[in-house]
């Protein structure tokens, strides 16, 4: 036998004695449970907590020694209450024998079974494990680089509950579980886990499972999860009212120690049927972070999933409104800033494109630019009635400096239609302004300025607007659907008022407007044909027939008119309207509050135009014909006293023709009163004829006479004279 084999056959011996010593030897000469007390003792001396050790500590044997102890408890410090910090109900660790001699040590499986951790960080700061971590002895910095490795067999956790309370909020994880298997730096290995959570605020319940492939370098200075998968099913709100979560998120990720940063690639998120794709870095890991990437969010239909999270879709105008949505952007940030690039966002039949960056979270600085090609904002409105007058908060408009602009290629609200609309909104950290807003509309331009002012305790609203060119029929259409007014003109406002909450909109409302419009028409009533029908229907001339005309109208060549409003009323008392036939003037008030209006109109008729009621309105010449609209605001009762224009066009009538009764009575009564003188005698006095004349009625006979009506012959022997 040489001497190599001799010295590896001594060696082997060695080794096989070591084994049985610590296999079987140890186990029989040591009772680690005779240690209890001094261990007991070292961590109260260290620690200043009391460690109990209820249950038995034994070793492991051949091919792993190890211990395994159980039901261990370690108290919490003073002002932590009473309960344990830590409770294992078994917990251990083994080591392979026959690496003890060699480079690469192989420890066995970490074993804990039955783990309680209740962590507890006070408000002030206080954590129930900081004399913990103080307590830990430093270990001095080794520069050794023929380090031995190792190689961990395996940890598994099973049946362990975490609680963590953070002032009052607690989290708990329930029943966590976790494994690995051949655990070796440089190289790869299986990770798995789950555990369900539990949350106070927000209330959040449900299962967490997550695994992957972890992987490293020899040097400690890359990892990674190749295949990472996380995944969350459960419930959000209350018991009474709960929505379905579910979330699933996979990614490849390699942290680059050398580098400082963190990739995350392949990566996506899946919530409900929202499906996120993309890439994401992150740099800086060891100070301020910084992060940047690129994500595309596919298409989905917001309203499944609201109600796939138990949320109730709001009532809107549109069954259409938040069916489709999706997008894609790039970004790049950091903890005091965000900035979005190439955003796109197509939302049902409109998209946007622009970017937008904030800088500084606490007191934001923003700038943003955005192009939108369509949208109809009334596709949008809520139709879900409402008695309740609905706050604004006045931090909406605080809190943030700077701004951008919006271009709009075509905008529906209040189904007025705008296009080429534009704005610029500017914050000023204590409101905001829309300034200068300017669209084209119904023909003309439309020019706005909005100022919100939030430095006091209430949001207020100034504003001046300017519409010039304005085909008002078009417009008035698309507004109220019963246009009362054609034409082109202007309109301006300036107007202020109280935006707390939306009774207080229209009751603050205050301000001044002005209107004028040149060549167009009062839709929906001939003034003139009107006037005629009244007369005829009275008895007093004209035409009695029904208005012929399907489209009724008044021609003006211009209207014009000025008001004001104080606190949601509107009063003006200078209406104007010129046309062919008519001068209009007129006053009244608008409530804007409870949407009624009391106009009294007076169109004054200057001239004989034929087919505008010719002839037989030339005794109203120069009479102001009153015109009454009242009720409702967008759909007015109209009326017309023409009593009281006849009544004025009547009266030198009148007057002529009373003269001329009481004449006429006068010299009757004295014909009558000679005759009596002479033939009373002779005359019976029950004569039914004379009884008849003076019976009479005189108001009868004045009416009669006044209007066209023919005098008795019999009196006077004369035919009617026709006036």
């Amino acid at each position: 036998m040489n001497k190599t084999l001799k010295w590896f056959l001594a060696g082997l011996g060695v080794l096989v004695l070591l084994t049985v010593i610590g296999s079987v030897v140890l186990p029989l000469i040591v009772d680690p449970n005779d240690y209890k007390e001094e261990i007991r003792a070292a961590i109260h001396k260290q620690t200043n907590r009391e460690l109990a050790i209820s249950g038995e500590i034994e070793w492991t044997v051949f091919p792993w020694a190890g211990l395994t102890i159980k039901d261990v408890e370690l108290s919490n410090p003073d002002g932590f209450g009473s309960q344990p910090m830590l409770k294992i109900g078994e917990a251990g660790l083994s080591v392979k024998l026959l690496t003890l001699v060699g480079d690469k040590l192989e420890l066995g499986k970490i074993v804990l079974d039955d783990l309680t951790l209740n962590l507890h960080r006070k408000a002030d700061g206080q954590s129930n494990w900081a004399d913990l971590v103080d307590a830990s002895p430093e270990r001095p910095v080794e520069d050794d680089d023929e380090t031995g490795s190792f190689v961990l067999f395996g940890i598994e956790i099973n049946n362990a509950d975490i609680n963590w309370n953070d002032a009052g909020q607690l989290t708990q994880l329930k029943n966590v579980a976790l494994e690995a298997s051949n655990v070796e730096l440089g190289k790869p290995f299986d990770l798995e886990g789950s555990f369900s959570v539990g949350l106070d605020q927000p209330q959040l319940a449900g299962a967490v499972r997550f695994g992957g492939k972890i992987r490293s370098e020899a040097d400690g200075t890359r990892y990674g999860i190749d295949n990472f998968e996380v995944g969350f099913t459960g419930i959000h709100g209350s018991e009474e009212e709960p929505f379905s979560l579910e979330l699933a998120m996979a990614a490849n990720v390699d942290i680059n120690l050398a580098s400082d940063r963190a990739e995350l690639t392949d990566f996506s998120l899946r919530f409900h049927n929202v499906l996120t794709t993309g890439n994401i870095t992150v740099t800086s890991l060891s100070g301020e972070p910084g992060f940047e990437g690129q994500l595309d969010v596919a298409e989905f239909n917001p309203r499944s999933l609201m109600a796939a999270v138990g949320m109730q879709a709001p009532l809107m105008a549109s069954e259409s409104a938040l069916t489709s949505l999706q997008a894609k952007l790039n970004f790049s940030g950091s903890t005091t800033g965000f900035n979005m690039q190439k955003l796109i966002v197509k939302f049902d039949e409109s998209s946007l494109e622009g970017g937008l960056n904030i800088q500084n979270f606490e007191h934001p600085q923003v700038a943003f630019d955005f192009g939108l090609d369509s949208v109809n904002v009334d596709n949008y409105l809520s139709t879900a009635e409402s008695t309740e007058s609905e706050n604004l908060s006045i931090d909406v408009f605080r809190g943030f400096t700077g701004g951008g602009d919006l271009r709009i290629g075509r905008l529906v609200v209040a189904n007025l239609v705008a296009t080429n609309a534009s704005l610029k909104l500017t914050g000023s950290g204590s409101g905001v302004r829309l300034f200068p807003i300017d669209a084209q509309v119904y023909g003309g331009l439309y020019h706005g300025d909005i100022l919100i002012d939030a430095s006091g305790n209430r949001p207020l609203l100034t504003t001046s607007q300017d519409l010039s060119g304005i085909q008002a029929e078009a417009l008035l259409q698309d507004l109220t659907g019963n246009p009362r007014l054609a034409g082109s003109g202007n309109f301006s406002s300036s107007l202020s008022a109280d935006l707390s909450n939306t009774d207080a909109t229209l009751q603050t409302l205050s301000g001044t407007i002005s209107l004028r419009f040149l060549d167009g028409a009062i839709v929906g009533i001939n003034v003139a044909e009107s006037i005629r029908t009244a007369k005829g229907a009275l008895g007093l001339g004209g035409n009695t027939t029904e208005v012929s005309e399907r489209d009724p109208k008044t021609d003006f060549s211009e209207l014009s008119m000025t008001g004001s409003i104080t606190n949601g009323l509107f009063d003006s008392d200078d209406l104007m309207m010129l046309s062919p036939l008519l001068r209009v003037t007129g006053k009244g008030q608008a409530d804007l509050v409870r949407e009624t209006i009391d106009f009294l109109v007076k169109p004054t008729v200057v001239g004989t135009l034929e087919g505008q009621g010719g002839q037989e309105l030339e005794e109203l010449s120069g009479i102001p014909i009153p015109v009454k609209f009242s009720g409702n605001l967008y759909a007015p009762d109209i009326g017309i006293d023409i009593m009281a224009a006849i009544g004025a066009s009547q009266k030198a009538k009148i007057d002529k023709k009373k003269d001329e009764f009481i004449s006429d009575l006068l010299e009757n009564n004295s014909d009558k009163t000679d005759g009596a003188n002479t033939e009373n005698i002779d005359q019976p006095s029950g004569n039914e004829s004379d009884q008849n004349e003076k019976s009479d009625d005189p108001a009868q006979m004045l009416l009669q006479g006044l209007f066209g009506g023919k005098k008795d012959k019999k009196k006077d022997g004369s035919e009617d004279d026709g006036e």
